[in-house]
């Protein structure tokens, strides 16, 4: 008799064991009570750099004229303002700064530009004669650590 009490009983201490890792299981593994992130937080890279021509394909005629547009922003989302950056290119066209954009100087390599309050930088580049693919390519004018990208985008001169 002695063991049958026994054996009912662990019978119920081993439900109630059950019943207590269910109860703690759904009460403690659930999804729908996660935070949602926040919509503009740190990403990837130091600086976010949106690099493109408008148009990206041109007449080779010498006088069709593409604009490359840089934005930069910082790891939060927020406009680098006042950057100095170098563009430069391969081909044979010519390469001008926007009037819209503030011209820092021409160096031998290219144009130096700084980026405005939105972190935008526009250049100009008038199409040569050669059919060819041309390239711009777009970096820091500084030994600044902490801002150090190399970005090019193409242009095709058909």
């Amino acid at each position: 008799m002695r063991y049958a009490i026994l054996r009912v009983r662990s019978g119920y201490a081993g439900a109630a064991v059950v019943a207590l890792g269910l109860s703690l299981l759904s009460w403690g593994c659930g999804l729908d009570k996660q935070p949602s992130p926040d919509l503009a937080g740190p990403s990837d890279q130091g600086v976010n750099v949106d690099l493109a021509a408008v148009p990206d394909t041109l007449n080779a005629d010498g006088v069709s004229k593409s604009t490359i547009r840089l934005v930069m922003r910082d790891n939060k989302g927020r406009p680098i303002s006042g950057l100095a950056v170098l563009f430069s290119f391969n081909g044979d066209g010519r390469l001008a700064p926007s009037p819209d954009s503030t011209f820092v100087g021409p160096i031998q390599t290219g144009l130096v530009m700084a980026s405005d309050q939105n972190g935008a930088a526009n250049v100009v580049y008038t199409a040569g004669r050669d059919l060819t693919i041309i390239t711009v390519y777009v970096r820091p004018y500084s030994f600044d650590a902490a801002n150090q990208f190399f970005r090019s985008v193409d242009i095709s001169q058909r």
